[in-house]
């Protein structure tokens, strides 16, 4: 099996929550080894079974912060056979504050920030998702990397945590992990008692054709005209920017072992995508097609977020590529405008990411309709949240009105949408003081959003035992 590999991965380009944080405030400094009279709540957290727990220091104001690990069966229907142990951070208010659960679609880490929490000013636990670094079993059997066995793993946390943690639980997530939280309720739907899912497409194929026609609806002939005319130009340059290209890697600390011509045209034909996923870009930064060959290139780097292909994040994010070729699926990207200066033949998915060379993908078509189904007809307070610009937006969950679920797809927003720069917040926070009864009164201040930082990734596939 063959296919172009930025085709399959697109969401790669991602607008992570944890990029679009709140001002880092740390707590007072404290020695966190020595003895405290308020480490009640951490020898709670290492009395649960098959968790070790660890103080950290704490992120965006908290008073405390924990590092948890917790075992987990690789397969659920086999609690006897094989563990691995996934990784989870805790930021600690009081065991009588509410609790934001945020079982992420990728990564976590004591950075990661949810505005749900911030929000209800409330205890934020981000959970690490299975096969992803910091959370990999060891062997890595790609079978057991499903739907459910991730939805078991976060009814698991929320079981061990829930004695503890009494108040109101809400689940959130952004992109894939917006979907990580709609799938952990198709399971366990009593687990929380709301959920908040931004940016989650519900997809139907591993090249599904809705999201790109909803893209060029969006997109004016202008920017679709400039657009066009860039690709166009990278590709009518390929030869000359081939060099460029190669060296922006190591130029940017990282390392990239794979053939340079096919990852080349696989960052041009995302680009289109890209520009509309995030809007970091005007037109009017696209660089003229006759511009120097560095500036061709560190334009497109940036728009595509050209590290997400480095050899580090290629094994980061191996385990949502085998995850969009089984079961979540991806969007189509149309190349059309660019089949006449495309020659190079697609990466072999199981080349581009290392997998074994006999690895079988099966994608399962019946997974997603029944997640969607299970939305439509039983799936009461969620809070589904779009931006209109977004791409992804045209693979967006459409409700029925059978259920008591609230929708919002907020005009100029963009993959990284947040609930206070929505029109209609007041409606949104109203419905989630109605599910949780109580007034949710927003903090004082807005949100400062911040760079990120930097993501400290471990490799290491041995996190569990056998």
């Amino acid at each position: 099996m063959t296919t172009r590999v930025r085709s399959l991965a697109g969401r790669l380009r991602l607008a992570w929550p944890a990029l679009l944080a709140l001002l880092v405030a740390l707590a007072s400094c404290r020695d966190l080894t020595g003895p405290s009279a308020s480490n009640d709540i951490l020898d709670r957290l290492n009395a649960l079974p098959g968790v070790q727990a660890q103080e950290i220091l704490p992120y965006y104001g908290y008073p405390r912060a924990f590092q948890l690990d917790i075992t987990q069966p690789v397969d659920h229907h086999d609690p006897s056979g094989p563990t691995f142990t996934q990784r989870a951070y805790l930021s600690y208010v009081d065991t009588r504050a509410p609790m934001v659960f945020a079982p992420s679609g990728y990564g976590a880490s004591a950075q990661s920030w949810q505005e749900p929490a911030w929000i209800l000013q409330a205890n934020c636990l981000n959970v690490t998702h299975r096969y992803f670094p910091g959370s990999r079993p060891n062997p890595v059997d790609w079978q057991y990397l499903d739907i459910w066995q991730s939805a078991e793993d976060h009814h698991h946390i929320v079981e061990l945590l829930k004695p503890i943690f009494t108040d109101k639980w809400v689940s959130t997530g952004a992109s894939k992990g917006g979907e990580t939280v709609l799938f952990h309720r198709r399971f366990h739907p009593d687990d929380v008692d709301a959920t908040i899912a931004y940016s989650a497409p519900l997809l139907f194929s591993t090249d599904d054709p809705r999201p790109m026609p909803y893209l060029r609806s969006v997109e004016t002939e202008l920017e679709r005209a400039a657009i066009h005319a860039y690709q166009r130009a990278l590709l009518e340059r390929e030869d000359e920017l081939l060099g460029d290209f190669a060296a922006w890697f190591p130029q940017h600390g990282y390392t990239f072992s794979l053939p340079v011509a096919p990852e080349f045209e696989s960052a041009v034909s995302a680009y289109e995508w890209e520009f509309f996923q995030r809007h970091v870009f005007k037109v009017s930064d696209i660089p003229a097609s006759d511009a120097p060959g560095p500036e061709m290139v560190a334009h497109l780097a940036e728009a595509v977020r050209l590290h997400f292909d480095s050899d580090l994040y290629r094994d980061y994010f191996k385990a949502y590529v085998y995850q969009v070729l089984t079961e979540i699926g991806s969007a189509h990207i149309d190349t059309d405008h660019l089949t006449d200066l495309l020659k190079q033949e697609p990466l072999d998915v199981r080349v581009a990411y290392g997998f074994p060379s006999d690895l079988a993908f099966r994608y399962r078509p019946e997974v997603i309709p029944d997640i969607l189904q299970w939305i439509q007809t039983r799936g009461d307070r969620i809070i589904l949240i779009y931006g209109a610009l977004d791409p992804w937006a045209g693979g967006a969950v459409e409700l029925t009105g059978a259920t008591d679920a609230l929708e919002v797809v907020q005009p100029g927003a963009d993959h990284g949408v947040q609930i206070m720069n929505l029109d209609r917040r007041d409606e949104v926070l109203s419905r989630l003081s109605e599910w949780l009864g109580r007034p949710i009164t927003l903090p004082s201040g807005a949100p400062t959003r911040v760079a990120a930082p930097t993501l400290q990734l471990t490799l290491s596939a041995s996190t569990g035992s056998d």
